[in-house]
């Protein structure tokens, strides 16, 4: 991904984690202010409706106290009181009376309560007149309806009538689906009661208290009347109403029906039992900051969306100049050291073109100056290893004329000699044969660096192999009162391995162990099993040993470490390092283990072969050049 589309989208990842915080926090703002205001609003258009309901009662109160004073009224109450009749089917007032009467008792009725009953009581429980429908009579009262002192209910939702001067409201009640109630007026005569008004009265709304609450309360609110002891819940046009579900521990919160949440106020009407209780549903309050967050994440987006492009447009003049030059150090890392780049962008950008060409054109000398070393190196090592090719060559044919004369004057053809002279030739034999050993080493290496060498890879029996090369070093080894012991391997146990090389790599291991083991010390050789495909051969003394940061120079060709730390050791230090490429040529390793002052164990590892030597493996041709696998 380029770095253009990288920082676009890092800046879209940023901006819209910033706009996702801002708009949550904004909602939760919102939302808590929503539901605050509401929940006041809520609170003071319910306690308005019920100072609303408190006028319209003191209205009805004064219109009451009005009728109650009209002289047909008394005159019909005084007559009815003052009649001992018990019949209730003959009035005891005269017709024109009970007319007068009704005329009064029409001042009471209101257009949404036509037609319901308005009535006139005496003392003694007796109805005198009425209006509207024909409400059955009540029983008089048990104490022969002489005083008002406690009336039977006369109507439903009126426990009784008490001797009040003030007007009374019957609780709700619920009949053929609509919710009534009832006012009843105690008439006093010299603070006597003489009788009371009785009117039927139903939950309904005109038209100017419906704008009232509108107004009030606004859309989308619903309005309520209900006792006080929540028993009967009424809408305002009328309707029973089945009463919310209270939330716990929040007396602002309900809930109705399936679980629609609500917000809920209520206030009581004074001098009534009647509640007034307002809801509004939560989604609508939380619709308004719903639809503003709406909005405000559709202006986010549309600035994200344009702020990525710009970012995109920013970060691919930004990006240009460094992407050419990431392509040139691509280049660079190739080999394609005449690499430039054109300084452009921004100040820094060029400056940073300008660092890179500088860069580039030292990184040129330097690849230069280095391949013309090199080659001088390979130069200089071809003609080293010419040299001793060529001086290895011909030192060894003086040296087998040295050989060959210094046998021909031991067997006495010259004459005969002396015991100092045989001992002097003796020593002339040895010499020769140590330096014609160095030579032979030094030409294994040159062929080894050649990658002159071949291999014959056959699969070879290691115990006997190893046996018989204990018989060749025990004589060195006795020479030395070393011990040397050989640990018999499995009996199958095969390598695959050129068998010349093998013998040259491990008789140079036991060399090393008899040289730098001191009198008295000990030489295991042992061979077993390493994993299902590998062997490992060991040769371990009790010698010095070498310290851990010189372990790998061994290795080295012309490379001597003074292991008995007092005496200097014969030989050109080659013979680790031409055992560790023939090992190497084999498809195995050698490789050092020492501990100072605990010895030396020297491994080698080969291929592990078929346990059937009949099957070989032959493999000539040119091995790897020097320290390669």
């Amino acid at each position: 991904m380029s770095l253009a589309r990288q920082l676009s989208l890092l800046t879209g990842a940023v901006v819209a984690s910033s706009l996702l915080i801002v708009l949550a926090v904004a909602y939760e703002a919102l939302t808590r202010s929503a539901l605050s205001g509401a929940t006041t609003s809520l609170a003071r258009a319910t306690r308005q409706l019920a100072s609303l309901a408190e006028t319209g009662i003191r209205q009805t109160r004064a219109r009451f106290a009005t009728v109650a004073g009209d002289p047909a009224v008394r005159r019909a109450l005084i007559a009815a009181n003052a009649n001992t009749r018990v019949s209730l089917s003959a009035s005891p007032v005269a017709d024109s009376t009970v007319e007068a009467v009704r005329k009064a008792l029409s001042q009471l009725s209101n257009p949404t309560d036509s037609g319901m009953p308005i009535e006139l009581w005496s003392a003694r429980g007796r109805r005198v007149a009425y209006i509207g429908n024909n409400e059955p009579e009540v029983p008089e009262s048990s104490n022969g309806g002489r005083t008002l002192g406690a009336p039977r209910l006369p109507r439903d939702g009126v426990a009784e009538v008490r001797n009040t001067d003030s007007l009374q409201f019957g609780r709700l009640y619920a009949s053929g689906g609509r919710v009534y109630f009832w006012l009843v007026q105690t008439i006093f005569e010299q603070s006597k009661p003489i009788g009371y008004f009785a009117q039927q009265r139903r939950i309904a709304v005109n038209p100017q208290a419906d704008r009232s609450i509108r107004a009030l309360a606004g859309e989308g609110i619903s309005t309520y009347y209900r006792n006080s002891d929540g028993s009967v819940w009424t809408t305002v046009t009328g309707s029973p109403a089945s009463p919310p579900r209270r939330v716990a521990n929040d007396s602002g919160r309900a809930i109705r029906g399936s679980g629609e949440e609500l917000l809920i106020a209520e206030a009581p009407v004074a001098g009534t039992p009647l509640m007034v209780a307002m809801e509004s549903r939560v989604r609508d309050v939380l619709a308004p900051p719903r639809a503003t967050l709406r909005d405000l994440l559709l202006v986010g987006l549309a600035l994200l969306i344009v702020g990525m492009g710009a970012a995109l447009l920013i970060g691919q003049r930004i990006a240009r100049p460094i992407v050419a030059i990431a392509d040139g150090a691509e280049a660079i890392a190739r080999g394609q050291y005449d690499t430039r780049v054109p300084p452009s962008g921004q100040a820094e950008i060029a400056r940073l073109a300008e660092s890179f060409n500088h860069m580039a054109n030292e990184v040129a000398v330097a690849q230069r100056a280095l391949e013309q070393k090199s080659r001088d190196a390979l130069a200089a090592n071809r003609a080293k290893s010419d040299f001793l090719a060529t001086m290895s060559h011909e030192l060894r044919t003086p040296l087998n004329a040295i050989a060959g004369y210094t046998e021909l004057l031991e067997m006495g053809l010259r004459g005969p000699l002396t015991d100092a002279q045989r001992r002097d030739l003796a020593r002339i034999r040895t010499s020769g044969q140590h330096l014609l050993g160095l030579i032979s080493g030094v030409l294994d290496l040159n062929r080894i660096e050649r990658g002159q060498l071949t291999y014959a890879l056959v699969p070879i029996r290691i115990d006997p192999f190893l046996a018989d090369l204990d018989a060749l070093v025990s004589p060195q080894a006795a020479s030395k009162s070393l011990t040397l012991e050989y640990v018999p391997s499995e009996p199958e146990l095969t390598v695959i391995a050129d068998r010349e090389k093998l013998r040259q790599v491990v008789l140079n291991l036991l060399s090393n162990a008899i040289r730098f083991t001191p009198p008295g010390g000990r030489i295991i050789l042992a061979a077993s099993a390493a994993g299902d495909s590998r062997v490992a051969i060991s040769v371990q003394d009790t010698g010095p040993g070498i310290p851990e940061s010189r372990q790998e120079q061994v290795f080295e060709p012309f490379v001597q470490l003074d292991r008995s730390l007092t005496q200097p050791q014969e030989g050109l230090g080659l013979g680790l390092a031409i055992s560790r490429d023939l090992a190497r040529g084999m498809r195995g390793e050698l490789a050092l283990e020492s501990t100072p002052n605990k010895g030396a164990r020297f491994v080698l590892t080969l291929p592990r072969g078929p346990a059937d030597q009949s099957r070989s493996m032959m493999q000539s041709g040119e091995a790897p050049a020097l320290g390669s696998v």
